[in-house]
């Protein structure tokens, strides 16, 4: 009896790529593209040699970098292939190296969702982090067969429209755009006397709303950014106190409340902008057990 495309198997994957020594850089990013292959990438083909910008395994859905070196990667190599990728935001990334990833490294991979995984000498493939063993362990496409013929279905209706994301720096742009408001109309208030004139208090107001505005719109990745954001307008404060010549007026006590609130103001952003560009080390160590 026959065995028809009910009774196979569905989603099975192969058998992973035969074993290789590597023993050049060649030989590691041939065997990248034999597992990226594995994984349902068909069309993934190494590139060694020449320019490659960035990547040295292509597909139509996916993007691959080997390194072949005994020092951990670091962040910089991680950017490099985040940049090559340029407007195809589609297509996944892949990072492969035979040592190891230091924790900014794993940490940028977590934030733009870059797939890390490690190979041995002899050919094996280990995920290191969460996109790697999503791609890793996904169920491989089922194999093509001629369905039987089927009645004509009614037309079903319309699935609904995805919901729209946000840009990514839609919010600091938003901000951004709020304090320029700001920055135009206190200088000019009846209970505001600029110092030394309202040209220069104005200017100093927008340094901080330039900044959250300009880096809204280069932002493409939707990495945590309220602590800096924060900071930034905690920053904005003490030039509006220094700027108002009528807080410097008066006895002790009228320039006590000012000049404490602007310490607590300059320590809070300091601290906030320390903490967002060190981040956290758990997630790192997490990722890399």
């Amino acid at each position: 009896m026959a065995v028809t495309s009910q009774n196979a198997p569905v989603g099975r994957r192969p058998q992973p790529p035969a074993r290789r020594q590597i023993q050049s850089w060649q030989e590691a990013e041939h065997n990248a593209a034999a597992w990226m292959r594995h994984w349902g990438y068909g069309d993934a083909r190494a590139q060694p040699g020449g320019s490659d910008g960035g990547v040295d395994v292509r597909s139509r859905r996916a993007l691959g970098q080997v390194k072949y070196q005994g020092a951990a990667v670091g962040r910089p190599e991680l950017q490099r292939l985040f940049g090559a990728r340029g407007r195809a935001m589609d297509k996944d990334l892949l990072f492969f190296t035979g040592s190891s990833y230091a924790g900014t490294a794993v940490e940028y991979a977590a934030e733009n969702g870059i797939a890390l995984f490690v190979y041995g000498l002899d050919g094996s493939m280990k995920a290191v982090n969460a996109p790697a063993r999503r791609i890793a362990t996904a169920p491989a496409p089922a194999p093509a067969s001629t369905p039987a013929p089927t009645p004509p279905a009614a037309p079903a209706a319309a699935p609904p429209a995805p919901p729209r994301e946000s840009r990514p720096g839609t919010g600091r742009i938003v901000l951004g755009l709020v304090l320029t408001v700001v920055a135009l109309f206190i200088p000019g208030s009846e209970s505001f006397d600029p110092r030394p004139n309202r040209t220069l208090v104005t200017l100093l107001l927008l340094v901080v709303p330039g900044i959250l505005i300009v880096s809204g719109i280069r932002e493409k990745s939707r990495r945590r950014y309220w602590p800096t954001g924060l900071g930034l307008v905690l920053l904005d404060l003490p030039a509006a106190w220094v700027g108002n010549a009528r807080l410097w007026r008066g006895d002790t006590a009228d320039i006590l409340v000012p000049s404490t609130l602007t310490v607590l103001a300059l320590t809070a952003a300091t601290l906030l902008l320390r903490w967002n560009s060190r981040g956290s080390s758990e997630p790192a160590a997490r990722s890399l057990a």
